[in-house]
């Protein structure tokens, strides 16, 4: 359908999962792409396929919780492209089980500044080239967690939840200038993070029944089905 031709976009975790499935998708229906993820390696893989559907394409590898990161991938996208239309703010973390009293401050900081700073650290570098250009969209990716936890998942729930906070706020104070700004919340998708977890509990079998509380599928879903 071709429906993002001529649009600009930029997409963070870009690397695999998520991420890696909305590159694609994206590509595949005409956008010119940024993406920025830490793994420089899976990052340039998917810069690859990304090319092969015919898509412009551009990489930053770096870390999105660094200021420094999201002005070298916004500069690079409207001195390549001369803009940016679209921002898919995905990159995230999640750490092992820990229940709050086990949780360092160390551990507390790196989720929320990889979940939820990175976010506002993108959406307050990239909603003025917006507005240059008439208006945007902006999707962040929260998660069922942050309506529905588990125990142990301090940090990163606190992190989910706080991205509905923000989208909401950015989404009431730009609306009437173009930009839309929308959060989705998946459950639980088939990604390497999710596989790494089910590992640590013992298998998928361990896995299963933590989801099927969570989503009536009982199963994880594929990245396109976000």
């Amino acid at each position: 359908m071709r429906r993002l031709e001529g649009k600009i976009a930029v997409v963070t975790g870009a690397a695999s999962g998520i991420g890696r499935g909305t590159a694609l998708l994206f590509a595949e229906e005409g956008a010119k792409l940024t993406l920025i993820d830490l793994q420089a390696e899976k990052l340039e893989e998917t810069a690859a396929e990304v090319r092969k559907l015919g898509a412009e394409c551009r990489t930053v590898c770096g870390d999105v919780s660094k200021p420094e990161t999201i002005e070298e991938a916004v500069s690079l996208t409207v001195r390549e492209f001369g803009g940016v239309d679209v921002v898919f703010n995905n990159a995230g973390i999640m750490p092992s089980e820990k229940i709050i009293v086990d949780v360092t401050d160390d551990e507390w900081d790196r989720v929320l500044d990889v979940n939820l700073k990175s976010m506002f650290l993108m959406c307050r570098r990239v909603i003025p080239e917006m507005l240059k250009r008439g208006g945007g969209s902006i999707i962040n990716t929260s998660s069922v967690m942050a309506h529905l936890t588990e125990p142990g998942y301090t940090a990163y729930t606190a992190s989910k939840a706080g991205i509905l906070g923000l989208t909401r706020e950015i989404a009431v104070t730009y609306a009437e200038q173009g930009i839309r700004c929308n959060a989705i919340a998946p459950g639980w998708v088939d990604t390497e993070m999710n596989r790494r977890l089910a590992a640590d509990l013992g298998g998928m079998d361990k896995l299963y029944p933590i989801i099927k509380k969570q989503q009536p599928l009982g199963r994880m879903i594929s990245t396109r089905d976000c």
